[in-house]
């Protein structure tokens, strides 16, 4: 089984986290980061208690460089919305990309998370990994532990 002694730490890299926080009514962005050594994105999506009336949106966006420079979304890479309403307090939810979805004819190599809350607050964390890296190995910077 190929692989199969490799650490996932060795193939998964944290590229962006937003730390588990309440999110007030409002926008959080995440950090434009590169994916030129990555083939693939994991982002990790992470809700707890949600206000009675809240609701969650999250997309990804991509642009040309770590500025943001001609931002736009990513088709197809947007959760469905999440509300308390609909018992949605408490889930775990992802979104995979791989960086041939991005518009790679137009130079585009970077991207972020844009989470919107409506109505009320919403507690949440997201890390955006990179996977697949194209070069062995891959950082351990922004871990603070690997136990393996």
């Amino acid at each position: 089984m190929a692989g199969y002694t490799e650490r996932v730490s060795e193939r998964m890299y944290p590229l962006d986290t937003y730390n588990a926080d309440s999110l007030g009514v409002g926008v959080a962005n995440g950090t434009w980061v590169s994916l030129r050594d990555y083939h693939r994105v994991w982002v990790f999506i992470n809700v707890g208690d949600m206000v009675a009336t809240a609701t969650l949106d999250l997309l990804l966006q991509q642009a040309t460089d770590t500025a943001g420079t001609g931002a736009k979304a990513i088709t197809g890479k947007a959760i469905t919305q999440l509300t308390q309403a609909g018992g949605d307090s408490d889930s775990l939810v992802c979104i995979e990309l791989q960086t041939e979805e991005l518009d790679v004819s137009g130079n585009f190599d970077a991207i972020r998370f844009v989470a919107t809350v409506a109505a009320a607050a919403v507690e949440l964390a997201v890390t955006v990994f990179g996977c697949q890296s194209r070069f062995d190995a891959v950082p351990t910077t922004n871990w603070a532990e690997i136990v393996g």
